[in-house]
């Protein structure tokens, strides 16, 4: 089994300027971000965007690649995924991106979509699109971990996320640390944003003990998979089937009840691909899917951030929070390490089980099942 490669290359994309800065502080005690405490003092913000000027840009570009996944990390855009490649069908299981193009989206204003965002203090961080450090951690058994590390803007905590590939799998890990470094008791979420590409056949999967989905604060809840009545000021359909991207026409989110199976994700039936999500249930208790569905301010955000590369949803998972905006705490000097994992699945459908090792569907009167690594002698055994 080979060592999981890797290499440090310049990546250019066509890339919008950004504007300067404010050159006055802004004061915002009462500004609203992602519906908590937008104020970004004594951080400078952005206020508009440039439309006029793409220019070809060079990246810092970061990759993992093994026999199954080539995985592209930018650390000067905020440490994000940029690209994961499942090698085995050419099917890139989160929304790659060909332009970088912010719109003000972000804490401090820029924000660009694609990929996955690693969201913390705050979700969409004030450091989403700064540079952030980063080192190569190589282990004996051939897995590499880039490691991306910050000392975020708001509170001056210390937070860092391992991007983690292992020889023979075809998952990768997200290893995270989060340090306290103040006197005082500091609030803090995490959420994981993975962009995928949607369209009419695309479809969301939670485990099979969600029953409903609730909105931004739990103001809001209905019946999953079947919906009824009005969520977040929507009229349902008479039974509509929320798991169908087709079916959601407005703007919303969804956040899953709690479960006890530490999976979700998405599928696209009319690809034949999809992605899995792997989170310890008792730590990854929140799992999401925000759409722009398709109507006209669905319309007027693809433009705002992309030129050619069409829609997208999010899949958000958590640690420690299973709302938006739920925080947990972080004592003076405490620290907390935790992790979560992705993974590409083809050809069987959205499962109704998956874990670390495999993902579980049941299609046509078929069991079907994709593993993540090679298993030797192993054995499926179905409890009636």
């Amino acid at each position: 089994m080979q060592p999981v490669c890797f290499s440090e290359y310049a990546l250019t994309l066509p890339s919008y300027r950004e504007p300067a800065h404010e050159s006055l502080p802004m004061f915002a005690e009462n500004r609203v971000h992602q519906r908590s405490s937008g104020n970004p003092y004594p951080n400078p913000v952005v206020v508009n965007v440039e439309r006029e000027h793409r220019e070809d840009k060079e990246y810092r570009c970061v990759s993992l690649e093994n026999e199954y996944l080539k995985i592209e990390l930018l650390p000067e855009l905020g440490g994000r995924i940029y690209s994961a490649l499942d090698k085995t069908t050419g099917y890139d299981f989160f929304y790659k991106q060909h332009v970088i193009k912010p719109a003000l989206i972000g804490m401090l204003g820029s924000w660009v979509s694609g990929g996955v965002e690693f969201n913390w203090p705050c979700h969409h961080r004030p450091s989403t699109f700064m540079p952030v450090d980063y080192t190569i951690e190589q282990e004996e058994n051939g897995a590499v971990t880039v490691w991306m590390s910050e000392n975020e803007p708001l509170n001056r905590m210390k937070g860092m996320v391992g991007v983690r590939l292992a020889p023979g799998e075809a998952r990768f890990e997200t290893r995270m640390r989060v340090f306290n470094r103040t006197e005082t008791r500091r609030s803090f979420l995490w959420w994981e944003n993975a962009a995928v590409p949607v369209n009419e056949e695309y479809e969301l999967f939670f485990p099979p003990d969600v029953h409903f989905v609730q909105f931004h604060y739990r103001k809001n809840v209905t019946s999953f998979p079947i919906a009824r009545g009005v969520y977040n000021g929507i009229r349902m359909q008479k039974d509509t089937d929320l798991r169908l991207h087709r079916n959601t026409r407005q703007p919303t989110s969804y956040f899953c009840a709690a479960s006890h199976y530490d999976f979700f994700g998405g599928y696209d039936n009319g690809k034949q691909a999809g992605v899995v999500h792997i989170g310890d249930h008792d730590v990854s208790v929140g799992k999401k899917m925000f759409t722009w569905a398709y109507n006209q301010l669905s319309t007027s955000w693809e433009r705002a951030l992309t030129d050619t590369d069409g829609m997208y949803a999010e899949l958000m998972a958590s640690s420690y929070s299973a709302n938006q905006p739920d925080f947990a705490w972080l004592e003076p000097y405490e620290e907390k390490t935790f992790s979560q994992s992705w993974y590409p699945i083809h050809e069987i459908g959205a499962p109704v089980c998956a874990t670390l090792d495999a993902a579980l569907s049941l299609r046509d009167d078929r069991l079907m099942l994709l593993s993540t690594r090679s298993i030797d002698g192993g054995v499926l055994t179905l409890n009636g």
